[in-house]
């Protein structure tokens, strides 16, 4: 029977990295550049009405002008619509992504095209995806409704001490809710795995998988969580330095004046002027992301395979 080691799963992310580094360096091409392109096309359709929002309190004239208010509705519809597609579009690409870390970990022979596919894994990732968010949104927003409710019914009859009572009651609330999610994110963290290697949708059957685990899957998720807080100080130190580096370029923006002229400036043209800081920023952006998604998911797929050989039968 094997032995199940915390440190190794916790850490298989770095293991992933070191052995196919260029594999991970396409990860985050892909990222970037299924992140860029769809703003890109969002800045393209939609740059007169940023152009007349820009302008908007810059030159006089009614604030209840009908054709204004028709465009501001206009486009918040258009944004609405953005933001969903964006968000189907963001979690398909995370499935892809996952999916690749998890043949890097579990498959690491299926090394062709950096890993990468498009096929029935990453599609029942992306519905398992959605359906974790829908169900963690509905769990979100019945425990922050029963916390308001409990919290206004000790406000009302604790009298004198109505104040100190509902902070305490909020305070406790909070802890039992961070438990109770960290206990159901724990039951339901096999899910992932177990629909890769599947190709099925998972979801519950994690439920059952992980019974008895808990303990080891905690431990995974504590040092997981500690090594992730030192990669964002480390990348906010890179982006500190970033910044301090172009000073000079981009000091004309501390010029009086700058920041109001450049706001009055087409979107394109922002983007152009800006374009040594966005540059920066979207590369350490693009690593951090990287970086962040291959240290979170492999240790799943790790953990999985070290259960799975752990206890065969209890696959």
């Amino acid at each position: 029977m094997a032995r199940f080691s915390v440190a190794e799963a916790a850490t298989a992310g770095f293991g992933v990295i070191g052995r196919k580094p260029l594999a991970v360096l396409a990860w985050g091409l892909v990222i970037l550049v299924a992140t860029a392109a769809p703003m890109y096309l969002l800045l393209w359709t939609m740059r007169p009405d940023f152009a007349m929002l820009m302008q908007i309190g810059q030159q006089p004239g009614p604030a209840n002008d009908p054709e204004m208010v028709e465009r501001l509705l206009r486009m918040q519809s258009g944004m609405m619509l953005f933001q969903l597609v964006f968000w189907l579009w963001a979690t398909g690409v995370k499935a892809v992504i996952c999916s690749a870390v998890f043949r890097a970990v579990l498959e690491p022979q299926e090394s062709r095209f950096a890993y990468l596919r498009l096929g029935a894994r990453e599609g029942w990732l992306t519905l398992l995806f959605l359906v974790e968010y829908v169900l963690a949104y509905i769990a979100c927003f019945i425990l922050a409704l029963f916390g308001v409710v409990v919290v206004a019914v000790v406000a009302m009859g604790a009298g004198e001490q109505s104040k100190v009572a509902a902070v305490a009651t909020a305070v406790a609330i909070g802890l039992a809710a961070l438990a109770l999610f960290l206990w159901l994110a724990l039951k339901l963290s096999m899910a992932a795995p177990m629909t890769f290697v599947d190709r099925q949708f998972r979801l519950f059957e994690s439920w059952t998988f992980t019974k008895g685990r808990l303990g080891k899957l905690l431990g995974v998720t504590v040092l997981l969580v500690i090594i992730l807080i030192g990669i964002e100080i480390l990348f906010g130190a890179l982006m500190l330095v970033g910044v301090f580096a172009l000073g000079g370029a981009m000091s004309w923006l501390f010029e009086p004046g700058a920041v109001q002229a450049l706001l009055r400036e087409p979107p394109m043209e922002i983007v152009r002027k800006l374009g040594p800081a966005i540059s920066v920023a979207g590369v350490l952006l693009v690593v951090f992301s990287t970086v962040i998604t291959t240290v979170f998911c492999a240790p799943w797929a790790a953990s999985y395979r070290a259960l799975l050989n752990e206890d065969p039968a209890r696959a």
